[in-house]
């Protein structure tokens, strides 16, 4: 009989060659990826781990994603590990990763099916665009549509940027607030709110290395600080922006941020006085956007191990949407208050 030969397995970027450093670097993606490509049967087997590979076995006629990835945490025993509500963004990016292999499979010829290929593409863009308005109080939904509009419809979603915003303030405000939890799409809300303020109706904006302005036809450097800071965004899609139609996208913007919080159940509100002592609201493993604070309270993020809290109060809360790792807070006022959101 040939001898079978161990190998390390794969997993969050880890060679694992037990069930023991399978379980510390656990990462249901991955682990799915090998169940489907069968080396993960294979692994077993050559680790001796029986128990597991009969059961594992047992899961290799179940089809839907949700159902596999639950028997698979139960077979490894780490269904208690993971977030219930991390693990569906995580099957609905791997549904869409998926879907789009399976795309590229019926269109190896993109010569001859560019048209039906782009007009699929669009299609599947407008159709993410209604799965967020239909869903519109389903966080996990509108996060992992965001994420997808991020890596693959972004200039798409450039192209259409007023009028979404526009749409999902009336019908899908949430979209709008976790939006600003997200890298590109955050960028592009706190720009047209920021250059909003420079109150220039006449300015054009040439975003690269070098950045002029055109004021009543005299050409000049804008100041450095705005340089910096358009620069920093990196709005590579766009070269040109004429101030004018900028400024009143970013009005547009701007007026769309101002929610009744009341209405919407996953921003909380912290009201009342802590004594002056800090309070932890949001553990340091959560990503907290942070929407408004009043002035006689401060705001800190959970410092790590050996450091202290760093407060920040109103002038740097208020209009920036600022992210923090974890949230504390403190106040020796009774009308005191934050409000935030868990990303």
């Amino acid at each position: 009989m040939a001898k079978k030969i161990k190998f390390n397995l794969q997993v969050n970027g880890v060679g694992v060659s037990s069930l023991e450093s399978l379980q510390n670097n656990f990462n249901i993606e991955d682990i799915m990826e090998h169940f489907k490509s069968g080396l993960l049967m294979r692994w077993l087997e050559v680790q001796g781990l029986e128990t597991e590979l009969k059961e594992i076995s047992k899961l290799s006629e179940k089809s839907d994603n949700f159902a596999l990835a639950q028997g698979i945490l139960e077979i490894f025993d780490m269904d208690k590990e993971l977030d219930k509500n991390a693990l569906k963004i995580t099957l609905a990016d791997i549904n869409y990763k998926e879907y789009k292999e399976n795309l590229l499979k019926t269109n190896e010829n993109l010569e001859k099916n560019a048209k039906s290929f782009l007009r699929e593409y669009h299609d599947k863009f407008r159709d993410i665009i209604w799965d967020i308005i239909k869903n519109s109080k389903n966080v996990e939904k509108i996060k992992s549509n965001l994420k997808i509009i991020e890596n693959d419809y972004f200039d798409l979603f450039l192209l259409q940027f007023q009028t979404l915003v526009s749409v999902f303030k009336t019908d899908a405000p949430l979209a709008l607030i976790f939006g600003l939890g997200t890298e590109k799409i955050r960028k592009m809300l706190l720009a047209y709110i920021n250059i909003e303020e420079t109150q220039d109706h006449n300015k054009y904006c040439y975003i690269g290395d070098e950045i002029e302005v055109s004021v009543n036809g005299v050409v000049a450097s804008i100041k450095d600080e705005t340089k910096e800071y358009l620069n920093s965004i990196n709005l590579k899609p766009i070269d040109y922006l004429s101030y004018g139609y900028f400024e009143a996208i970013s009005k547009v913007v701007y007026e769309s941020l101002k929610f009744d919080y009341s209405k919407l159940g996953v921003i909380k509100i912290f009201k009342g006085s802590t004594e002056g002592l800090w309070r932890d609201l949001v553990a340091r493993n959560k990503r907290v956007l942070v929407l408004e604070i009043s002035s006689s309270a401060k705001a800190s993020q959970i410092p790590k191990d050996g450091e202290t809290n760093k407060p920040i109060g109103i002038d740097e809360i208020n209009g920036k949407s600022i992210i923090l790792n974890g949230l504390n807070y403190q106040s020796s006022n009774n009308n005191a208050y934050i409000v935030y959101v868990e990303l």
